[in-house]
Formats: C-alpha cells, sequence, structure tokens
C-alpha cells in the first residue's frame, strides 16, 4: 500500500484566539475557575461549589465539563447557574469586552 501524496501547504496562518463570552454552559468548570472575578461569583452564588468538585473522580475531568453539564447529574442546580451566568455578564460587560 502507497502513502498518499499531499501537495505543500501554500502558506501557513497562525491559529488565532477568538474572544467569547464565558458562561456556565460553554466554560469549562476549570476555565472559570481560573478567572479570579469568575470565581468568586462561582463561590457566592454556589457556596458549596468546592465541596462537591472535589470528588477524585471528578477532579481530572474539570477540563472538560461545564457546570451547565452537569445539572442533569444533581451537582449543580440551573437556577443558580442563572444567576452566575447573570454575574458573568455583567462583568464582562463592566470590563467593556469578553472575557
Amino acid at each position: 500500500m502507497d502513502a498518499p501524496l499531499y501537495l505543500p501547504a501554500s502558506a501557513y496562518e497562525q491559529p488565532q484566539t477568538v474572544d467569547y463570552l464565558m458562561s456556565t454552559a460553554n466554560s469549562s468548570i476549570a476555565a472559570l475557575l481560573a478567572v479570579p472575578a469568575a470565581k468568586a461569583i462561582l463561590l457566592a452564588e454556589i457556596p458549596e461549589m468546592e465541596a462537591r468538585i472535589s470528588t477524585p473522580m471528578l477532579k481530572p475531568h474539570l477540563g472538560n465539563f461545564s457546570p451547565r453539564s452537569l445539572v442533569q447529574f444533581g451537582l449543580f442546580k440551573a437556577d443558580a447557574l442563572d444567576r452566575v451566568d447573570v454575574k458573568l455578564r455583567a462583568l464582562s460587560t463592566a470590563k467593556g469586552s469578553t472575557q
């Protein structure tokens, strides 16, 4: 079996990061905790959050799961996450840009 031949790339463009609004649906738990203001909002609305995410089975996956994705498992309540989203939007509006 012969390997396929590929034409050389004409030009390489460096990938660029795109700004986005952080939310409990599109940001991982680890990403939210990495931003001090977002972490403060999470802990203010969900005081027991650190205890809930400290389980050994969940810790390796904090970069993969968003808080909203764990509602179905009872880890977080949707109404608390709605309040977090409102505060995250207000935070990004106050800064004048996206997170």
